[in-house]
This record gives structure tokens, sequence and C-alpha cells, in this order.
């Protein structure tokens, strides 16, 4: 048996070349040459061949032949790929233009800089948008959130799972929750094991954070008309009640 099993499927199969490529982030009709993890090499072109490499493990790292699609090409990316000279390929959304709300928003290509932040605590949400329990969850994450804002060592971030990719974002299924310690991002992330309410995402966050934090009181603007300022005590008192 060979080193390498190759494999070619249709890009226009809607049973096998649409989720192939989808996996592997192809679109359009540029040929593509890939390998993942699994020892089969896939090449994507209009027709979709592709190059994988199964290791019989769960690293799932995808690798792209850079360059015209050509048999000595294909032979140098092979033989590269069996002695890991290859740099991995990770999906990644756009970075968002503009990331100032209370939960951050991760990509692939922005992991690094937010998530693995030594100066911060991060708590990171993995998601699908399909994802009904993910659905269920994002009004107490948003809460969560709201209420933590003012806290600068801690960010509340979230990553949808089905377009991004990360070696240390690693998921079981949807949703998945990962605290990432500040000082500590070369350990792997803490999995958030607990009940999904924002007393306990607050309780678990206070006992893992590795910088101290105090809850502090929302500000209230000096110019408040009487009935804004009663809805500020009444959110502040839902703050007190819920943490």
């Amino acid at each position: 048996m060979g080193k390498a099993l190759f494999v070619y499927v249709p890009m226009d199969d809607e049973d096998a070349g649409k989720p192939v490529a989808e996996y592997f982030a192809i679109e359009g009709d540029t040929p593509r040459v890939s390998v993942c993890t699994s020892l089969c090499i896939y090449c994507f072109t209009r027709r979709v061949c592709a190059l994988l490499r199964f290791t019989g493990n769960d690293d799932a790292r995808k690798f792209f032949l850079e360059g015209e699609v050509t048999l000595n090409n294909i032979k140098s990316f092979g033989k590269d790929f069996l002695e890991d000279n290859l740099k991995p390929f990770f999906k990644s959304d756009p970075i968002p233009e503009t990331n100032d709300g209370d939960v951050k928003i991760v990509v692939g290509n922005n992991f690094d800089e937010i998530v693995l932040d030594e100066s911060k605590d991060v708590l990171l949400e993995i998601y699908a948008s399909w994802c009904g329990h993910c659905q269920a969850l994002e009004p107490t994450y948003n809460k969560l959130a709201k209420h933590l804002r003012g806290i600068d060592s801690l960010v509340i971030a979230k990553m949808d799972g089905t377009t991004n990719e990360h070696p240390r974002a690693k998921s079981d299924g949807y949703p998945t929750l990962l605290f990432f310690p500040a000082g500590n991002k070369s350990f792997d992330p803490i999995t958030v094991d607990t009940d999904r309410t924002v007393k306990a995402f607050y309780k678990f966050i206070k006992q893992h954070a590795a910088i101290p934090f105090k809850l502090q009181k929302p500000e209230s603007t000096q110019k408040a008309e009487s009935t804004q300022k009663a809805e500020s005590e009444r959110s502040d008192q839902e703050v007190k009640d819920e943490l």
C-alpha cells in the first residue's frame, strides 16, 4: 500500500463534492490541491479532486498546495506533507472592522490577538448559527457580557465554529465554552462545565480568573431624568439579584 490515497470527487455532486468542498473552505472554480492530517490527497478543481492524510487521531489540520496544479508540484507537495514541512491552513471569516460590542467577535485570523492575549482572562463560546442550544444561550451570554463589560482584564467572546478554525479551539459540539486564564495561554483551556445562567457563569469566572476583579456598579449620567434614574436603579437591582 502506498503512503497517500488520492481521491477524486465531482464538485457539482451535492452528496459528495459539496460537503468535501465546504470542509476545505473551497470556493469558486480555481483548482486547489489540499491535504488534511489523514494521509489522503485531494485536488480541487471545478470537479474537485483532493488530497488528505489520516493519522488516526483528532488532528484536523489541512494544507493547500500554492501554485499551479501539475504532476511535479503535486509530487513535491505530497513529499513535503509526509516530511511535515507544510504550514497548515485554518478557516477564518474576515476580521470585523469594528469589535466594540460587549461580546467580542473572534475569527480564525484574530484568535491569537484576542483569546491568547496573556494579559486577559477570556471566556470563549464556540457556536453554530443553526444550533438551537446556542440560540437559547445567546440572551444569557449577552447579559453576562453586559454585566462584566467594565472589567478590563476580562474578555467575553464568541466564535462561529463552522466557519473558523484554530488549533486551540477544539469543540466536541455546539455550544462549547472554554476559559483561557491570563498568563497561562500555553496550557489547554478550561472547559466550562456549569449551569448556563448568569450567576453560574459569574461564579465560574471568579473562581478561575487569574486576575482578581470586582464587579463595578454601572455609571449613571449626571443629568439623567427621573424616569431614566428609576430604570437605572431597577437595572442595578437586577444585576445584584442575579449576581
